[in-house]
């Protein structure tokens, strides 16, 4: 009888045993897609987080005047003297290329290198090639979590009163393979600009229909983890560097003055008695002067002028 009881007794407790796994595992199947929502919410705004981030030390750069290294916003139609290197940005047609590369080669002349060195990161040798695996200082910049790239797009040159650039991360696993317009980069530079990402139903630009396969724009509209569309996962930081006029007026009746715009000496010249001159009347400036740039004004009669060496 004894054996009997014993035996029921520990069915009884296999059956209850059981039963208790059974609950787990059910709640543990509810939990798990909360918490895998909640981590990847915290990882989307983590990486909103360093967009901003990466916004505020690239703004920070155009008050350089070290145009070949340290400042970023080395860019063309803006007055820059021959022999001044360009930051070299991604462009709208080069996006796909950019953010699906596996690898990155540090260009000297790269937004992500001046980037680093504005932060003051030394881990990195120009020509190199380093994929997201290397995780060094450099690659924190150039990736990100998805170890899928950054970019850096910038806008058209010469714009009337700003120069704009977009600062985005996609963060959905390279396999996903989203597709980007590559046909004109005005066109997909504005389309990326003007379009609401923000919301988890966000979708693609309509102007992409006509610029994509059906298959393609389906791709950027379906819904991925945590119940957000694929273009919802691409973050976007508009980046505005405003542009300014200058005016100078010479109503001196022997002194010339002399202007500096940036690196760009004796941009503007006004001879004695000249009244105003401004600087939009001037080539590389006609859309304004960039934020950043150091002015510099000299006065003195013509006879004695040495660049740089007269102040005001």
């Amino acid at each position: 009888m004894r054996s009997i009881e014993r035996s029921a007794t520990r069915a009884e407790f296999l059956l209850k045993l059981l039963v208790a796994v059974a609950i787990v595992g059910v709640i543990a199947g509810m939990i798990a897609p909360v918490i895998a929502n909640k981590l990847d919410d915290a990882q989307m705004r983590a990486e909103a987080g360093t967009l901003k981030s990466l916004r505020r030390d690239f703004e920070a750069t155009y008050d350089a005047t070290d145009f070949n290294n340290l400042n970023e916003s080395s860019v063309a139609a803006s007055g820059l003297p021959s022999g001044t290197v360009f930051t070299t940005f991604d462009q709208g047609t080069t996006i796909d290329s950019r953010i699906y590369g596996q690898s990155i080669v540090v260009d000297a002349a790269g937004w992500v290198t001046k980037l680093a060195q504005k932060r003051g990161v030394t881990s990195y040798v120009v020509g190199s090639s380093y994929s997201a695996l290397t995780q060094s200082q450099y690659t924190t910049i150039a990736f990100n979590p998805y170890q899928v790239q950054r970019c850096l797009v910038v806008g058209p040159a010469g714009e009337t009163g700003q120069q704009r650039y977009l600062l985005i991360s996609l963060m959905v696993p390279p396999y996903r393979n989203l597709v980007f317009p590559a046909a004109d980069p005005t066109q997909t530079f504005d389309s990326i600009w003007d379009q609401s990402w923000e919301s988890t139903q966000a979708q693609a630009p309509s102007l992409w229909s006509t610029l994509l396969t059906p298959d393609q724009v389906a791709l950027w509209n379906t819904a991925s983890s945590n119940k957000r569309t694929n273009a919802s996962r691409l973050l976007v930081e508009r980046i505005v560097q405003p542009k300014y006029t200058l005016t100078l007026a010479n109503n001196s009746q022997t002194d010339t003055a002399w202007l500096d715009i940036g690196p760009a000496s004796d941009a503007m010249v006004a001879a004695p008695n000249s009244g105003t001159m401004q600087s939009g009347s001037l080539p590389g400036f006609s859309g304004g002067i960039l934020a950043g740039r150091l002015i510099v004004v000299r006065r003195a009669a013509a006879v004695m002028h040495l660049n740089g060496s007269i102040p005001v």
